[in-house]
């Protein structure tokens, strides 16, 4: 454990840190808000400041969006250290060590205490915009529709909804909830929203020709939509379930081979030239989480893992995630080939 630094250290070992990388600035400002609460604002920002990218709205919503928790004094002493930051010994007495302890663990348990009413308060959101999509599809969307981005894809419609009309999903975290506004009610949602939009009120707005792609739990429970557009422009709505959900593309529960892929029209690809059900997992990090839940639930089925393979890519993610499940969980990792004349 890494005694807290006062104020007056954390702004001193701050100016070791270069600004400049948004990760690094990013992981920073969460430990300074775990350990310090607000009362560490003013040191961060002026510590951004020295970013040659530094715009102090940016630096303001980047702060209030920070979830504490995830980085502690340990990840700021790190770097300040790896840039030569070395602290200050200083003569202090028992009672000084005893006190500083103290106030040490005094704001460890305030950190802690805030850290379990935001996730409190997230998991309700979670809850509120989970009731928010299941309504949406039960009222508001059909199975059947128009979809350029499945007509570009050239692939069909597997368990995808189509909404029937205008919807705003709205979600309010000040109010803690989420409300649809179908048809006609769309234009009474924009005329009551306040100008500027407050930070606190966010939106999805839904239209015909949207792809509406359900996303459901390890119990087949709908958690969130994923929303495609006519473009390919992928959206979910904000606190909507993603890690450990996926959409589903036929029966797999006597298959004996269930497939995974990232996209849906990756998947539909693949359910249609196969006839294997597939996983729809979203993306390489939900990959990982997704596949131990399906060899759980479909033990009798060979897993086979659909890779994206993107050389041109950095590192190619796609495949290196894909390869690296298939050996821990002893699936089958695939990628596809294109012809010479496609490549």
């Amino acid at each position: 454990m890494n005694d807290l630094l006062s104020i007056d250290e954390l702004r001193l070992a701050l100016t070791h840190i270069p600004a400049d990388d948004r990760e690094t600035w990013v992981n920073i400002g969460n430990a300074v808000k775990t350990e310090y609460g607000d009362d560490g604002w003013f040191a961060w920002d002026e510590w951004s400041q020295g970013g040659e990218s530094y715009n102090a709205k940016d630096a303001q919503s980047v702060w209030r969006s920070l979830q504490v928790g995830n980085n502690r004094m340990g990840t700021i002493i790190h770097h300040a250290q790896q840039n030569g930051w070395k602290r200050e010994r200083q003569d202090m007495t028992a009672a000084d060590r005893k006190r500083m302890k103290a106030e040490q663990e005094e704001r460890r348990k305030a950190r802690q205490a805030e850290i379990e009413a935001d996730e409190k308060r997230r998991e309700a959101m979670r809850d509120a915009v989970a009731m928010a999509c299941r309504h949406f599809i039960k009222k508001h969307c059909v199975r059947e529709g128009q979809s350029a981005y499945l007509n570009a894809k050239q692939v069909g419609a597997f368990g995808v909804w189509f909404p029937r009309c205008s919807v705003v999903i709205s979600i309010d975290d000040q109010a803690q909830r989420a409300d649809v506004w179908p048809g006609m009610e769309v234009k009474r949602f924009f005329e009551e929203l306040p100008q500027p939009r407050p930070d606190h009120i966010s939106f999805m707005r839904i239209q015909q020709g949207d792809v509406v792609v359900p996303l459901r739990d390890a119990n087949g429970k709908v958690v969130s939509i994923q929303l495609i557009k006519p473009n390919g422009t992928k959206l979910f709505p904000k606190y909507g379930r993603k890690a450990g959900t996926w959409h589903r593309i036929g029966d797999a529960s006597e298959a004996d081979v269930v497939a995974v892929a990232e996209g849906y029209a990756t998947a539909a690809s693949i359910h249609m030239a196969t006839g294997w059900p597939v996983a729809v997992a979203l993306d390489a990090g939900n990959l990982q989480r997704v596949v131990p839940l399906l060899g759980q639930l479909y033990q009798q089925a060979r897993l086979v893992i659909c890779g994206d393979d993107d050389p041109q890519v950095k590192d190619n993610p796609g495949r290196k995630k894909a390869e690296e499940i298939a050996q821990a969980m002893h699936a089958v990792a695939v990628f596809p080939q294109l012809s010479q004349e496609a490549a």
